[in-house]
């Protein structure tokens, strides 16, 4: 039977034999005689007794709640005892300090913040596999511009791997032994770095040279963080801006000759000519790409914080190319502008029908598949088709108006747009649309046409319907309520409005 004592060490509670609690605090007490010239000796004892705790800890279960003289004397051996590590220590001693230091312990992975640009992750990630740093974060690096997931990789690292607080973290980190030795070894390396740093830190001050911007470490970080996002910005436009304008990815719903249209092929609608769709493409280029580089240099240059005279010649190059982009863009986008100033529209009679009701009757176009049936729907989702050089809108505007007489009057009204009045009549000349008259039936395309060669040019077709007294409009079959009747309405003002889509759908408002 053995007497047994309470002790709390580094926060745990242990109950352990008498003997051993004496054996224990003469391994302290001759561990603070050895350390007593040490710097860091307070240090030192509390990271040594936090490994006692730990290896006490793992000697209890269930079936074992005391410590006991041999646990202790095991801890002791792993540990080392204090007189073995002497500035003095014989060959012996090293020999036997090389046998324990062969004693690997487990590795687990820590952020090294002493040794950290950022957070410390590529250092303890160098650290855990014993390889150069540089090579991890050359690894991410190319993982920022290349892979894409580098940023958000580094991220959640930075939040779940622990930070190396103490020597005992580090060692573990290398995979050292946890002994007297290697912590008082990870202490006076920690006080150098310390020393070094407060000396170059004094060096900095009084040289006042280069460095003095980088003294504040939010600085430090702040610029880190923007570089970043410069850089993810930059691949951000990069990746859309190669797919969609360079590589000519089919994006629009607009049915071609050769399928979907692209950036450049729906640009080619819009600018007048040739010579203006190239020096558009040359401008967008020298753009895009001006402001991609800058972005990712400027993101490389803040997050390494680069000082090299090529570095800035080549963000103000690419500042000064991308100025010279944006103004060849805004001279072809004030140059296509000046095309859409002046309206012009043509107006013409069709019929006159003297029947008390219209119908109005959508024809959709149709497409042949042999003799067997024809398909109505075009399939080009109300927009638009350019196909045999020429350029196929859908949508009919309708307007109703107050007749002067007893008769339905039929009306085409064309608009489009140009530089000048005569180029405008002329593109309301070339628009097609086709409808028909057949007693009382109004027979409506819901698409009408132009030639390519004159571009998108806001061309409307507005079919004008003046209704008699009593008349009624039908649209596929149905009443159209129409507010003529109501004595409130000024009848000579009265014009309400309608609009037939590409689909043969009717949306009636007053």
């Amino acid at each position: 039977m053995k007497k047994t004592v309470s002790v709390n060490i580094k926060g745990l509670n242990f109950l352990i034999e008498e003997d051993a609690y004496e054996l224990l605090q003469d391994y302290l007490d001759r561990l603070a005689i050895q350390l007593q010239n040490d710097e860091g000796k307070l240090e030192i004892i509390e990271d040594v007794e936090l490994r006692i705790a730990e290896l006490c800890n793992v000697r209890l279960n269930d079936s074992k709640t005391v410590i006991e003289f041999v646990d202790i004397q095991d801890v002791i051996a792993t540990l080392g005892n204090p007189e073995d590590y002497t500035d003095n220590e014989e060959m012996e001693d090293s020999n036997s300090y090389q046998d324990r230091e062969k004693k690997s312990t487990e590795k687990r992975l820590f952020r090294d913040t002493d040794n950290a640009t950022i957070a410390g992750v590529c250092s303890g990630i160098a650290n855990f596999f014993g390889i150069d740093v540089v090579i991890i974060r050359a690894i991410f690096v190319v993982m920022f511009f290349f892979v894409g997931f580098g940023f958000p990789l580094y991220v959640i690292l930075w939040i779940i791997v622990p930070k190396a607080k103490s020597s005992i973290d580090r060692l573990r980190m290398k995979g050292r032994p946890i002994t007297v030795e290697n912590v008082k070894d990870e202490v006076e390396i920690a006080a150098e770095n310390l020393s070094k740093g407060s000396r170059k830190f004094a060096s900095s001050i009084q040289n006042n040279d280069t460095y003095k911007t980088s003294i504040s470490r939010g600085a430090s970080l702040i610029s880190t963080i923007f570089g970043i996002g410069f850089i993810c910005l930059g691949i951000f436009f990069l990746i859309p801006f190669l797919i969609f304008i360079v590589g000519g990815f089919e994006v629009f719903p607009i049915q071609s000759d050769t399928g979907f249209l692209s950036f450049p092929e729906f640009g080619n609608l819009i600018l007048q000519n040739n010579s203006d769709y190239s020096l558009l493409w040359i401008g967008v280029l020298l753009t895009g790409f001006s402001i991609i580089l800058f972005l990712l240099i400027l993101g490389v240059n803040l997050l390494f914080r680069l000082k090299s005279k090529l570095v800035k010649f080549s963000l103000l190059g690419l500042f000064f190319s991308s100025i010279a982009g944006i103004i060849i863009c805004a001279i072809i986008g004030i140059r296509t502008g000046k095309d859409f100033v002046i309206g012009a529209e043509i107006e013409k009679e069709i019929a006159q029908i003297n029947a008390p009701v219209l119908e109005i009757i959508p024809e959709l176009e149709k497409v042949n598949y042999g003799n067997d049936f024809n398909v109505k729907s075009h399939g080009n989702f109300g927009m638009m088709e350019v196909k045999d050089n020429k350029i196929t809108l859908y949508g009919v505007r309708l307007s109703y108006q107050q007749s002067n007489d007893s008769l339905f009057h039929i009306k085409q009204n064309i608009s489009a747009r140009a530089i000048n009045h005569e180029k405008g009549i002329d593109r309301c000349k070339n628009v097609k649309h086709k409808l028909t008259i057949e007693g009382n039936k109004l027979k409506l395309k819901s698409g009408y046409s132009f030639p390519s060669k004159d571009k998108l040019r806001d061309q409307e077709i507005t079919i004008i319907i003046e209704v008699p007294k009593n008349g009624i409009v039908k649209m596929n079959q149905k009443d159209i309520k129409l507010g003529i009747e109501n004595e409130d309405i000024d009848t000579e003002t009265f014009n309400e409005k309608g609009y037939l889509k590409g689909d043969g759908t009717y949306n009636h408002w007053d």
